[in-house]
């Protein structure tokens, strides 16, 4: 049974009361026996999303994985190091815990080829209303008069209110604004363009063999665990990473070549 302590923000769980479901809290009074079977693997996978030193304090006392943002090596290496150290005071083993970044990609015959796949798949993502609402979010302003596809205006971020990019809030968005200006000067970029630039997560482009080396390399520098992958099309999206790299990653002894188990726990080698 697995019940809610509102107090601590803990989940109790009584692995002799299988099925029994009590619960007693502020709003609702719940007692009885389920009759639905116990999963295969036990327990659901809890996957960690978050990069903030509570989150990954969270991550390293219960999550299974982490999904995280850090893509590039370097970062990568960081993230995973610092999360793997934290496991022991929790009693727990390094391969306890997976970390598995979001990652896109973008594939072509040649090197040339892929990055223009990347770079159109980016600009349709990243439409002009879009790009808009996003410099809204740093600026703090209605931006709905400029244009797009033109530069950055010479107004200056309206500081007075608190804004969020999503459900994360931008901590100082006057150096954010700043750092923004300056990309854009740097690289001739427009409103969307700069868009793109800044939104951008960390993609494998290449042809197969080169995103085959570049994801194995990840994972042998420790970096990662494994890779969940975001395609840009659903469904389908996936079926050329599948039929083109998949087989490469298996020539590496990087890719399984069948599954020893039925659930996704065993799937990922939990314990």
């Amino acid at each position: 049974a697995v019940a809610a302590d509102r107090a601590s923000g803990r989940f109790l769980r009584d692995a002799g009361a299988v099925g029994e479901v009590r619960f007693h809290g502020e709003h609702f009074d719940v007692e009885g026996r389920s009759t639905v079977p116990r999963s295969p693997q036990g327990r659901p996978v809890i996957i960690q999303a978050g990069d903030s030193d509570e989150g990954r304090e969270f991550a390293a006392a219960h999550a299974d994985v982490i999904f995280t943002p850090h893509g590039s090596l370097e970062d990568g290496r960081r993230f995973y190091a610092d999360v793997k150290r934290r496991l022991s005071r929790h009693g727990r083993r390094p391969d306890q815990l997976k970390i598995m970044p979001g990652a896109t990609f973008a594939l072509g015959d040649t090197e040339e080829e892929a990055a223009a796949n990347a770079a159109a798949i980016r600009r349709a993502q990243v439409g002009p209303q879009t790009a808009i609402a996003f410099l809204e979010q740093v600026w703090g302003r209605d931006m709905s008069a400029y244009d797009p596809e033109g530069p950055l205006p010479d107004v200056e971020p309206d500081l007075s209110e608190g804004v969020s990019q999503g459900r994360v809030a931008i901590k100082d968005r006057a150096a954010v604004a700043a750092k923004w200006r300056a990309l854009a000067e740097e690289k001739h970029l427009s409103i969307r363009e700069l868009v793109i630039e800044v939104t951008g997560r960390q993609t494998f482009v290449g042809t197969p063999e080169t995103v085959a080396r570049q994801i194995d390399e990840h994972v042998q520098a420790e970096a990662a665990d494994g890779f969940i992958l975001v395609p840009h099309l659903t469904p389908g999206g996936l079926d050329d990473f599948v039929d083109r790299v998949v087989p490469i990653l298996r020539e590496r002894g990087a890719f399984r070549t069948h599954y020893t188990g039925s659930t996704l726990r065993e799937h990922l080698e939990l314990t």
